[in-house]
């Protein structure tokens, strides 16, 4: 019986795996790049930035930090045991995405940094980066908010201090890299952090919570 059980919980994991991971991938891309493309047809934008920003140097070889974002996401839905998470994850993402696109329209933004298109050893990674992202989704970094989420998340999941620990860095080495990669300003920053509070304590954590209280009813 218990064996019945444990089969059915991981298939139904699996399925919310696949299923939520699917559609918050492609629902958030779609929400991004077509508020992106919305954005890049205005004809005045913002500068949410401080002019000593224009004088923090690049440090190419941060776009893999600034990469490995997308392994962060991944981790969760292969990490997270629980199919009530992963949905209230996915679900999370998703708003995250709507909310930022908001502000994308309504302050489409201007990177001060100017695009350097061949970056020695690293054309590929920038031009690509360059190509898929007009510098108009700034304010606020879902980079930021989707890692701050996804770092959370997986620090439920581990009960290892050092692992932690090293979560923790590679966090914060990610929050660096859109920085010194050019792609974002310190506001971008600090609004991504604030957005994921918000999202972690009005959605995922409700969402967790109230799906826990409705099986104890059960």
């Amino acid at each position: 019986m218990n064996s019945k059980r444990s089969s059915s919980l991981l298939s139904e994991r699996y399925k919310t795996m696949l299923n939520w991971g699917a559609i918050s991938v492609l629902g958030c891309l779609f929400i991004y790049l077509g508020s992106n493309e919305i954005a890049s047809r205005n004809t005045t934008f913002y500068k949410l930035y401080f002019e000593f920003e224009k004088e923090i140097p690049m440090v190419p070889w941060m776009i893999h930090i600034y990469n490995s974002f997308h392994l962060l996401l991944v981790l969760n839905f292969v990490l997270i045991k629980s199919p009530i998470k992963i949905r209230a994850l996915a679900i999370s993402l998703l708003c995250s995405s709507a909310i930022a696109a908001i502000f994308f329209l309504i302050f489409p933004t201007e990177l001060g940094f100017s695009r350097t298109q061949n970056i020695s050893g690293y054309e590929f990674w920038y031009n690509s980066l360059h190509w898929l992202d007009h510098p108009h989704n700034l304010v606020p970094s879902l980079h930021i908010t989707f890692s701050a989420l996804s770092a959370y998340v997986i620090s439920t999941q581990i009960a290892s201090n050092l692992i932690k620990g090293a979560l923790l860095i590679w966090f914060l080495l990610i929050c660096s890299s859109i920085v010194l990669v050019h792609q974002h300003h310190l506001l971008d920053l600090v609004t991504g952090f604030a957005l994921a509070i918000f999202v972690k304590t009005s959605i995922y954590d409700r969402l967790v919570n109230e799906n826990k209280r409705l099986r104890k009813s059960s």
